[in-house]
């Protein structure tokens, strides 16, 4: 494993301490890595036991065209039956398409299209819960606004709520959702920056945070705003620092939700991890020493993170959302392939993850059993050097409903595509 070595990832730390710097000297240092160690016969790699499938090979549909990618890892493309998948296809610039692939008809249909989207979640398109494996929800631009499209897959009427969703109640009926305007503007791979009336990269911090919509009726109001939390236990790194929020993640029973509080000031980039109940009330934070990255439900109580605390440092630590007591998973054999998109298999029994580039542009991709302490490489993905910084292509593993299977994109064959991989003959 060409992996980067501890005091690489110390440097990394510190450049923290200058974001702009860093991305400069990450892009250098990748290139020099890559002409130094890169294998220029390798595309990929699969495990024995592991089936590699495009869309179309799953649904036994013809042959895709152009560039399929789905998007984040805290959402499935799958329907909860497992007979429909649905992905984003790049049209041009400005647009993606909406497709939905049905197994049992074996075809494929284009249900929408949308101009707000980025290339690291899409437009955050999912499965709208409730609806019978009927109903898509995805963000758009309507009216000059930034939305959300519900659409049946049975002739039902469209509907449109007048904002747009991050995360949606198990329940089908609520979402919570933020600027994505303001996020944009601080991390542009994750924002939308078309013009829109509704919200603004600039929004005062106390009518800019985290609003809750009721997708039956419309209605939405702000539940924790930024204000809030650059009071909430201050530190002095917040001062005269630029903030937003990200990747809000309801529990699976949709009782709390999880959330990233992040800003920049002149001392760098500082994360921080909360957690609150379904309204907003209860605000706790989890984690506070600078840095969190990616994180999971496990199940109602508890939470996968990959983040840092001054015990232990940057480990995939298991904490529960109310205590805050946390253990170390996988000590000296996830960790040290660094940062990942971790989540655990619907039986808890797996837990699937992923890396950054290593130095010869590798993605690994790594399926932990967490009772063992067992580590299977399923699979290695080149991802060449033209995709990198807001064009890159994490691999963002995700489950399907029945843990038989997992979805990933990937760029090894030279265009974005999103594959999936059976992985049944292991896990069972």
């Amino acid at each position: 494993m060409k992996a980067y070595n501890l005091l690489e990832r110390n440097v990394a730390r510190i450049l923290d301490n200058f974001p702009q710097l860093k991305q400069i000297a990450k892009t250098t240092y990748q290139r020099f890595n890559y002409w130094y160690f890169g294998d220029r016969n390798f595309k990929l790699y699969l495990h024995p036991q592991v089936r590699l499938l495009t869309p179309s090979q799953w649904t036994g549909t013809e042959t895709e065209s152009g560039e399929l990618f789905f998007g984040y890892y805290d959402k499935s493309p799958w329907s909860q039956a497992m007979m429909r998948t649905v992905f984003h296809r790049l049209k041009g610039n400005s647009q993606i398409e909406i497709v939905v692939y049905d197994k049992h008809k074996q075809s494929s249909q284009i249900v929408g299209t949308s101009s707000t989207w980025s290339l690291q979640q899409g437009s955050m398109t999912q499965w709208l819960p409730a609806s019978k494996d009927r109903k898509i929800i995805f963000n758009d631009l309507v009216e000059g606004k930034l939305a959300a499209r519900i659409v049946s897959l049975d002739g039902e009427e469209e509907r449109i709520v007048l904002l747009p969703i991050q995360t949606i109640h198990p329940n089908g009926r609520e979402a919570l959702t933020l600027n994505y305007k303001r996020l944009a503007r601080l991390r542009p791979e994750y924002g939308y920056s078309v013009p829109a009336s509704n919200f603004s990269s600039e929004c005062p911090l106390s009518q800019d945070g985290i609003w809750l919509i009721n997708l039956v009726s419309g209605q939405s109001k702000l539940i924790i705003d930024l204000d809030t939390l650059a009071a909430y236990q201050p530190r002095a790194e917040m001062s005269n620092a630029d903030r937003k929020i990200n990747h809000i993640l309801y529990s699976p029973q949709g009782t709390r939700f999880v959330f990233m509080h992040r800003w920049i000031g002149s001392q760098g980039k500082f994360s921080r991890l909360y957690v609150a109940n379904s309204d907003g009330s209860n605000l706790k934070l989890l984690f506070d020493e600078r840095m969190v990255s990616h994180y999971s439900w496990r199940d109602e109580e508890y939470l996968l993170v990959w983040a840092r605390t001054k015990q232990a440092g940057d480990r995939y630590y298991l904490i529960h959302a109310v205590t805050g007591q946390w253990q170390i998973i996988g000590k000296g054999i996830l960790d040290i392939y660094g940062d990942g998109h971790p989540s655990f298999s619907p039986n808890r029994r797996w837990i699937i993850t992923d890396t950054y580039p290593d130095r010869a542009r590798q993605q690994h991709l790594l399926l932990y059993e967490v009772e063992t302490e067992k580590l299977i490489e399923i699979g290695r993905f080149l991802e060449p050097l033209q995709f990198n910084s807001a064009q890159r292509c994490d691999l963002h593993p995700r489950w399907s409903p029945d843990g038989q299977a997992i979805s990933i994109d990937s760029t090894h064959e030279g265009k974005r595509m999103t594959y999936i991989l059976d992985v049944s003959s292991i896990v069972n």
